[in-house]
């Protein structure tokens, strides 16, 4: 029983993994270097810096996430590396792959899977959450929802069928509307 404990002792309380960015699903990182790099050639530094300047510094994967995932991505064929020399270092660029197209075209799928699974996780989660963290919660997930799909739709409108847009901006007009009525509704029983 006292080896239960040791292990138990050891492990990463689950609040820790919970509380930081690298609890995000496995294989995240590595969707995103892909992503990067198939955007623009770059080297590990600089995927190290755009990923937390991009999160406001909430998330900086270390080197030794980085490079083992560029090195992977090197063997398999995804992407490329080319050596070059600044300030008299040797410093590898990586360039995609045709291949490291293909697998980001399926991991498009993968994404959406994600995004439905914490939708259906979202009544284990109510579940979990303190009534005390609810305010600030509340407050963070209402602005932060809207930030995610305003900057979803304005970095990607050049690549949407104009008719969908305008489904997509009614649709969403008719749930604002239907939350606007809910949200009136709480506040005459508050």
């Amino acid at each position: 029983m006292a080896s239960s404990r040791t292990t138990m002792s050891r492990r990463t309380p689950i609040h820790s993994v919970l509380a930081h960015p690298q609890g995000i699903p496995r294989g995240f990182l590595r969707l995103y270097v892909l992503h990067r790099i198939s955007t623009r050639p770059a080297h590990g530094y600089d995927l190290l810096q755009e990923i937390e300047t991009k999160t406001q510094g909430v998330w900086r994967p270390g080197a030794g996430s980085i490079y083992p995932i560029l090195k992977e991505l090197v063997r398999g064929g995804y992407i490329r590396a080319e050596s070059h020399k600044k300030a008299g270092k040797p410093q590898r660029i990586y360039h995609i792959a045709p291949e490291g197209r293909a697998l980001l075209q399926q991991s498009g799928e993968m994404l959406l899977k994600t995004g439905q699974n914490w939708g259906a996780m979202r009544s284990i989660i109510i579940e979990l959450v303190d009534p005390k963290n609810i305010p600030t919660m509340f407050t963070h997930m209402t602005a932060g929802q809207f930030a995610f799909l305003r900057g979803i739709l304005e970095s990607k409108r050049d690549k949407i069928p104009r008719k969908e847009i305008q489904f997509m901006l009614k649709d969403y007009a008719l749930n604002l509307e239907s939350q606007l009525d809910w949200t009136k509704r709480m506040l005459k029983k508050s």
